[in-house]
């Protein structure tokens, strides 16, 4: 956990353990807690919501926000989503899971896992370089 996170953490002093690692992902997935403009809420006992005004260029690749957003949700346990909130604004919702197996509400599979389920879903043909 960096000073960096310390520093805006100390303004949410409600944040139980499993708020404060979703804050830790939202803070990483802007580039610093000091690219984070927004309202952060509790979302239930296990996350947080930010409705955001400052969530732009998302994209798998060049400004690849999105991808480091789906890998480190994967890696941390953390349950990511992304609404509509408004006029320029986006809603980010983390929800931290403790899991790798159980029911759907509990858990969060491995990106290798997630990885394989869609391409299940979704087979395509490798192209050959």
């Amino acid at each position: 956990m960096s000073n960096e996170h310390d520093f805006y953490a100390k303004h949410y002093p409600w944040l139980n353990a499993d708020q404060r690692e979703c804050f830790d992902f939202l803070c990483d997935i802007h580039n610093g807690g000091n690219h984070m403009f927004g309202k952060i809420q509790a979302c239930g006992d296990h996350g947080l919501s930010i409705n955001s005004t400052s969530a732009h260029y998302m994209s798998t690749f060049d400004y690849s926000a999105l991808t480091t957003a789906v890998v480190l949700a994967h890696d941390r346990m953390i349950r990511f989503q992304i609404e509509p909130s408004g006029p320029r604004m986006l809603k980010l919702v983390a929800h931290k899971r403790h899991q790798r197996e159980g029911r759907m509400n509990e858990r969060h599979p491995t990106i290798e896992d997630a990885i394989n389920n869609v391409r299940k879903q979704y087979p395509c043909d490798e192209v050959e370089a």
